[in-house]
Order: structure tokens, then sequence, then C-alpha cells
């Protein structure tokens, strides 16, 4: 490029080349201006840092797009919310209706010609009630993805109060540490946390329960990726760190999984985007999260993670309501 510029005597510049530097994703733009002077031929090569203004760039564009599906999301939500309403309902009466020895269900029988005994064990037989029970199940996971969507549109219900993040932090532990053993998925016990709390953090206004939600999203996503891919020879571990700075409370969630390339760095945010196999995630999760700390909350949630060497979510929060 240096000879071709020389040559035809004109400037060029290439945006946002990216490359890695300490662990970290650098973008930069390099122009080189053509350099003629005493008759001899040369170049200048002027190399800008642009980090940040591709990083604002992207904040600005998530943004946008976290608004366009937020609306799109409600109204999913709201025309899907009935019908499945309808098929949760009905599965549990059908199932009452062929397994309960109820007044009801013995007069139908026998108004038929048959015992209730009969219809049940032709109901086992067939598998008729296993298969409602899938349905059933798959009604209620359907659920709760709606109800996810509707926390992804929602606007914040202004139901804040002062609350201490090192407390809130603390019983999303327990939290996370009961569902992992409900699921046993593995244990979470053997998991290495280490904390490092500020002290004398005043509280923080925010919604106790969403704060919460957006924690425990993280630290469960954490745990599943520790668990799925690190090496055995590694052990799993999560590094908490919370403290204040002159305007926001400041939470670091750190862990030494595989980590993510930038791709899935970009996206991360995204609705309905996940690196989970097919039935494991529905990624509503961070989306969910990201829009209980920006929208809610009028905080950032930021990621930086590289392949290899784990991943860390930084949460800030405004310290005063007015801020």
């Amino acid at each position: 490029q240096v000879s071709e510029i020389i040559q035809t005597r004109q400037a060029r510049t290439t945006n946002k080349i990216q490359r890695q530097s300490k662990g970290e994703v650098v973008f930069e733009n390099i122009t080189i201006y053509p350099l003629i002077t005493s008759g001899v031929e040369g170049a200048v090569i002027r190399i800008d840092d642009v980090t940040e203004q591709v990083r604002l760039e992207e904040m600005m564009i998530q943004s946008e797009k976290m608004v366009s599906v937020g609306g799109l999301a409600a109204g999913m939500a709201h025309e899907i919310n009935n019908p499945l309403a309808g098929i949760i309902q009905n599965t549990q009466v059908l199932s009452l209706r062929l397994t309960k020895d109820n007044p009801a269900n013995l007069q139908a029988a026998q108004e038929v010609g048959i015992t209730f005994d009969q219809v049940k064990a032709f109901m086992e037989n067939r598998n008729v009630i296993s298969q409602l029970d899938m349905v059933h199940k798959s009604g209620i996971r359907a659920a709760s993805i709606v109800e996810n969507m509707l926390s992804f549109s929602r606007k914040a219900n202004k139901g804040k109060s002062e609350s201490s993040l090192g407390a809130l932090m603390d019983k999303t532990l327990k939290l996370a540490r009961n569902d992992f053993d409900t699921k046993k998925n593995f244990d979470f016990k053997k998991i290495i946390l280490t904390k490092d709390y500020a002290p004398d953090l005043e509280p923080i206004s925010c919604e106790p329960g969403k704060i919460q939600q957006v924690f425990l999203n993280i630290i469960k996503n954490a745990a599943d990726a520790m668990h799925t891919d690190a090496p055995p020879s590694k052990a799993p571990e999560i590094n908490i760190q919370i403290f204040e700075t002159a305007s926001h409370g400041v939470v670091k969630i750190k862990d030494n999984g595989p980590g993510m390339d930038t791709d899935t760095q970009q996206r991360l945010f995204e609705p309905f985007f996940t690196t989970k196999p097919p039935g494991q995630g529905t990624g509503l999760g961070l989306s969910v999260s990201y829009n209980i700390i920006v929208n809610d909350h009028r905080g950032t949630m930021d990621v930086s993670s590289s392949k290899g060497k784990g991943s860390q979510f930084t949460i800030k929060l405004p310290r005063s309501a007015g801020q």
C-alpha cells in the first residue's frame, strides 16, 4: 500500500483495523500520506486508536436494536399468551378427567357402559397421560419464555428501594446454589467463589428482585459455561467484586471459563441469541438483564472476554435515583 500511495500520490485511510493487545481487542484507523520533498519519495503513516469510538457506535446500535425488538417482543408475547393459557388449562382438565376417581368421571364412564378403571388402564397402556404431561410441561416452558419476552419489553415500574448490592449478591448466590442442586447439573459448591466487597458500601436505589435476576443470569451462565466447556484439570472459579465510585455502584463478575470470541460478544445481548444447544437456552436471559440495567435503572452493562481466558461482566448502577 505504501508503494502504491507513493506512486499515485493519493492518501489512503483504512478504518477499524482490528488487533489483539494485552488480551483486549483494539481498533485503529491507519492513514498513509505520500511525502515528496527535495526529490526524495516517502510516506507518512498515521495510526489513530479508535477503540472507544467503535465501542460507542456499537452501544448506540445495540440500544436502537433493543428498542425495536422490545416492541416486537411485547406484541408477540401478548398474542401468544391467550392460546398458550388455553393449552395449559385444557391439558390440566384432560389429565383430571382421565385419572381422578371423582363422581363426575365415574358417572360418565358408567353412562357409556364401561368402568373408570378400564378408562385409566387404556390411558396408561397407550401412554396418553405421559403424553399429556409432556404437552403441559412444554406449555409451562413456553409460558416462561413469554414472561421473559414481557420482562424484556416492560418499562420500569418505579418500585425501587434502597438496597445493598453486597446483600443482594449474597442472596443470589444462595439461589444459584439451590437451583443447581435441584437440577443436579453439577455441584455448585465445587466452584471456587471469591468475593471482594468494598467496606461501608452505601445502598443503591434499585428494584431488588430485578437486580437479583440479572446477577443470577450471569452467574448461572458462567457456571454452565465452565461446567460444559472448561478442561477437567481447570478448577471452575468465579470472582465477584463490588465497589463504588463517586457516581455509581459497580459489580464485576469474572469467571475462568472458555471465554467468547468477538462475534459472540457483539451479539451477546441480542434477544434469542444463544450459544447453548437447542432446547437448553432461550437466548433471552442476558437481553432481559441488559434491559433491566440500561433501561430500568439507567446503568451500564458490559462484557469483556477472549477465547480460553474467561469472561467478565461489569455492571454500573447510579448511586442516587436522580442520576
